[in-house]
C-alpha cells in the first residue's frame, strides 16, 4: 500500500506544479511577458508579498 500512497502523493506534488505553471503563464501574457511583473502579481495573489 505504501506504493499507492507515494504514487498518489507524486501526482498530486505534479498537479501543483501544473497549477502553478498556468497560472505564471496567465500573468506573464497579463503582463506583457515582464516576467518580474508577473511573479510579483502571482506573489500577491498567494499573499506571499
Amino acid at each position: 500500500m505504501a506504493r499507492g500512497k507515494r504514487a498518489s502523493l507524486a501526482r498530486i506534488v505534479y498537479f501543483v506544479i501544473f497549477v502553478l505553471a498556468v497560472v505564471l503563464l496567465v500573468f506573464l501574457i497579463k503582463n506583457k511577458w515582464n516576467v518580474n511583473a508577473a511573479i510579483d502579481d502571482m506573489l500577491s495573489l498567494l499573499r506571499l508579498k
